[in-house]
């Protein structure tokens, strides 16, 4: 677990800015009906052999799926919070390239990335844990639910992207091209000017200029696509 400077205040400056997203529960409901996982009817080893085998498909994880059913936001939510321990499941959010993944279906980091209130500490994960825990300062407007499972934000989402560093290690995301990914999908409503208004608004933000000019590259992009 990485604890890391607190960057974003506890009532975020944004709040105003970010807009609803509510989940109904008939989409909930279906949702867990379609999801296989290791449990009372099937192992993790016959999970296996009937992807193998072409009737079901992986999302993540231990997390399957008929191959008739196409993959929902909630089924990736789902997914990535299998892996939560369960003395950790009222604490932990999916953040960052992550949550980015769960929103757009893209860029599927190789490990999970999970955020916990830096008041309330996770302890020690499980050896071979696929979670990598960041203690963080969230707002109320900055976690939403889906299927359960608590992510950030399209928006906070957003904003986490704009201030991350790239990875020096192979197999990671680009955080820009994630982020331009995410901006880029209307129904998640975190276009790149309300982007840019809320990474502005952490007035005391560390390297917020640098994210700044993150986004500004993307708005530039953005014009130009939109000019050609």
């Amino acid at each position: 677990m990485s604890a890391e400077p607190i960057s974003h205040p506890l009532t975020t400056p944004w709040a105003s800015l970010a807009p609803g997203h509510p989940a109904t529960s008939a989409v909930i409901a279906q949702a867990d009906l379609d999801v296989l996982a290791p449990g009372a009817r099937f192992s993790a080893v016959e999970l296996r052999a009937m992807a193998l085998d072409g009737v079901i498909r992986r999302v993540a994880g231990d997390c399957y799926l008929p191959m008739d059913v196409p993959t929902s936001t909630e089924h990736r939510a789902i997914a990535l919070g299998l892996a939560f321990p369960a003395r950790l499941q009222d604490r932990l959010i999916i953040g960052r390239l992550s949550a980015a993944w769960v929103y757009t279906g893209q860029h599927l980091p190789p490990r999970i990335t999970a955020l916990i209130d830096h008041r309330r500490r996770s302890g020690a994960l499980p050896p071979f844990s696929a979670l990598h825990i960041h203690e963080v300062t969230l707002g109320s407007h900055d976690i939403r639910r889906i299927s359960g499972v608590r992510v950030t934000t399209p928006l906070r989402t957003a904003v986490d992207l704009a201030f991350m560093l790239p990875s020096t290690v192979g197999g990671w995301p680009d955080p820009e091209a994630v982020l331009w990914e995410l901006c880029r999908q209307p129904g998640l409503r975190c276009p790149l000017p309300l982007v840019r208004e809320a990474v502005a608004a952490l007035s005391r933000a560390p390297h917020r200029l640098r994210a700044l000019n993150r986004v500004d590259r993307l708005l530039d992009l953005l014009a130009l696509r939109q000019s050609a």
